[in-house]
């Protein structure tokens, strides 16, 4: 069984320490994670740059971890526009296996703010065959239909919409963009079933959103033990596709 979506890292006060993460889905019978490190919105360069180090540092440990309990991760680096102005994605993605980009429209304003540096994202990844995974919702910041003109210029980009929570921008989407997919991680109940209907069932991968899950459900806890990480893992599997409802 494959989560292709999982988090590792700060979210909030909560600190969610890879060793329980990946501990929880191993015990739950997941073989294999696609996995982003939680990555705040930083103003200042040395900031950007000094958490980026930061968190190679402890990726490396995650991955070893992983293969030592037999839990295959796929990586994900997570765009931060500071970053890629001073260090490049060749640079980047040598210094750690990646297996794909994730785009964060509420932290950063891709579009708007860089779209120059979106585009160097979206050629990076045509180039060396790498997916894309863009965090999508309701709002003006994240709704996805922003990111059509790259769609459309980058048809080879096999493009991750995270959550899917607006069922007719999503079936609209995959009806002309057949390198789009989505994702089940806080998708609506209603919004599923309707882009299921529309024929696109095979599009919707599992994916948690896994600890953020366990976040909302303790109400912002900062402190949490393992039996309430595996405990909010195994209600996940028992409600089925899609997990959650609600509101991330």
């Amino acid at each position: 069984m494959k989560d292709w979506h999982v988090h590792i890292g700060q979210y909030f006060e909560a600190y969610y320490d890879f060793h329980d993460v990946f501990w929880v889905l191993k015990n739950n019978g997941v073989t294999e994670a696609v996995v982003a490190y939680l990555t705040p919105r930083f103003d200042d360069e040395k900031h950007s740059l000094d958490f980026y180090h930061a968190v190679l540092d402890e990726l490396k440990e995650a991955n070893c971890f992983a293969q030592d309990i037999g839990l295959k991760t796929d990586f994900l680096h997570w765009a931060d526009p500071l970053v890629i102005k001073s260090i490049s994605l060749e640079k980047i993605f040598s210094e750690f296996n990646y297996s794909g980009i994730a785009i964060h429209p509420l932290l950063h304003n891709w579009t708007k703010e860089h779209p120059l540096l979106l585009t160097q994202i979206f050629e990076f990844a045509q180039k060396y065959k790498l997916p894309l995974f863009i965090h999508t919702g309701l709002s003006e910041a994240d709704e996805p239909l922003q990111f059509e003109k790259w769609f459309c210029k980058f048809p080879d980009v096999k493009t991750h919409l995270a959550h899917c929570k607006n069922p007719d921008v999503t079936i609209s989407l995959f009806s002309k963009h057949p390198n789009l997919l989505g994702d089940t991680a806080f998708c609506p109940h209603d919004s599923y079933s309707k882009i299921c209907k529309a024929g696109f069932k095979d599009r919707m991968l599992f994916g948690t959103d896994f600890p953020i899950t366990h976040w909302y459900e303790q109400e912002g806890n900062a402190d949490y033990e393992f039996n309430s990480l595996n405990k909010n893992y195994k209600q996940i599997l028992e409600c089925g596709i899609p997990p959650f409802h609600s509101a991330h």
